[in-house]
């Protein structure tokens, strides 16, 4: 027990609790959470990572982990001017690298979209970046040059591509890199916040990998610090919604629970507000604004709630919400099932499935049409009420 908490100790120090730079102080006052239970049986350590860009009054600063003669180093560049349109190669191992275009402005998204021609949605990645590019070649959304073929199409992620997995980073810099692909082909890229990206954002590291905090070590930083808005991936994803509605369809990471659709706010209002509290949620439960508090109770938040993935809302009320929303049907992850499934009288898909076991699934809808497709491209016809797995 000692040499664990000592082992915690040396990580409270990559998080921040003992090192404050002035223009971060503000995150590295804040107490974050992490599980020592966890982190006791992790044996990961420091690898391949980044590249993490943070901003400060000098221009910009930006830091990666790669690996020379198998032993892990950091790579560091100092720019004093505008970065925006810069490129950088983003490392997957130490032979697979791909380039990420730094982009010129970042704006919050749009809440309600059209029906498009086609849209596929994945969720609850959590670092696993091969499955999650196999999945996208193979569904001949890239290219295996990592380019967009999928022409006006849209790509819907669900939620939580943080946690869990090894390659974090580089999933979400992928993500990152399609976006301006697809518009200029028409298309779209969402990216739609879940509990462990947002939990990532503020100070919850639960689920965080003893890679991260390792390499936050090597590179003199802190863990809390990199996805805060000084940062460019901090500030992309400050951008995102927890909620958003696409035709009929309206999509969400677990959920809205009654306490939420009790609020009576519209869709574009739920992400006005949560977004004010991404990068400390602690705030917002214990704020005096009903409306945050409400957004953010545990359980019942949009990213927590589990109703509809376990079917344990009271279906009056999960009919009340639908037409209120004016939603044909609700699109969820967190709640993970075998396989992809209908839920609720299939008013709900819900994604969620073991991708890190092997079962890499998404959601295809096509001239109208519902397929749950797989890793190999495959479709299929989408299951009623299949068997929950466990999950936490």
């Amino acid at each position: 027990m000692r040499n664990l908490r000592m082992d915690t100790k040396k990580l409270l120090l990559a998080l921040g609790l003992f090192m404050m730079s002035t223009p971060t102080l503000f995150y590295s006052q804040l107490t974050p959470h992490i599980s020592e239970k966890r982190l006791s049986k992790d044996t990961s350590k420091a690898d391949i990572d980044g590249v993490y860009i943070f901003y400060n009054d000098e221009g910009a600063v930006a830091k990666q982990v790669i690996k020379k003669n198998g032993t892990p180093i950091v790579k560091t560049k100092h720019f004093k001017k505008n970065i925006a349109g810069k490129k950088f190669q983003i490392s997957v191992n130490n032979k697979e690298n791909f380039p990420v275009r730094i982009q010129k402005q970042l704006q919050n998204q749009p809440s309600v979209y059209p029906m498009p021609e086609k849209f596929i949605v994945i969720s609850d990645i959590e670092g696993e970046y091969d499955a999650f590019r196999t999945f996208l070649i193979n569904n001949k959304v890239i290219d295996k040059n990592n380019q967009w073929i999928f022409g006006s199409g849209h790509l819907i992620t669900l939620g939580d591509f943080f946690d869990r997995g090894l390659l974090v980073t580089q999933t979400l810099w992928l993500i990152y890199s399609l976006e301006e692909q697809a518009e200029k082909a028409g298309g779209k890229v969402h990216f739609i916040l879940g509990n462990h990206d947002i939990m990532n954002m503020s100070h919850d590291f639960r689920y965080v990998r003893k890679k991260y905090f390792e390499n936050a070590r090597l590179m003199n930083e802190e863990y809390i610090n990199f996805y805060k808005p000084n940062t460019e991936l901090g500030r992309w994803l400050g951008t995102k919604n927890i909620i958003e509605k696409i035709g009929s369809y309206v999509f969400v990471h677990a959920g809205i629970s009654k306490e939420v659709s009790d609020l009576n706010l519209s869709i574009p209002e739920m992400n006005s507000i949560a977004r004010r509290y991404y990068f400390n949620t602690k705030s917002a439960q214990t704020s005096s604004d009903k409306l945050a508090n409400g957004l953010y109770m545990y359980a019942k938040s949009p990213t927590w709630y589990r109703g509809f993935g376990k079917e344990d809302i009271d279906r009056s009320d999960f009919e009340e919400i639908r037409q209120k929303m004016g939603a044909d049907k609700f699109v969820i992850g967190h709640t993970l099932h075998t396989t992809i499934t209908y839920l609720l009288d299939k008013k709900v898909i819900d994604i969620d499935v073991h991708h890190a076991g092997g079962k890499t699934q998404g959601l295809l809808v096509e001239n109208g049409k519902e397929y749950a497709v797989d890793i190999h491209g495959n479709t299929s016809a989408i299951v009623e009420n299949a068997s929950p797995e466990d999950g936490d």
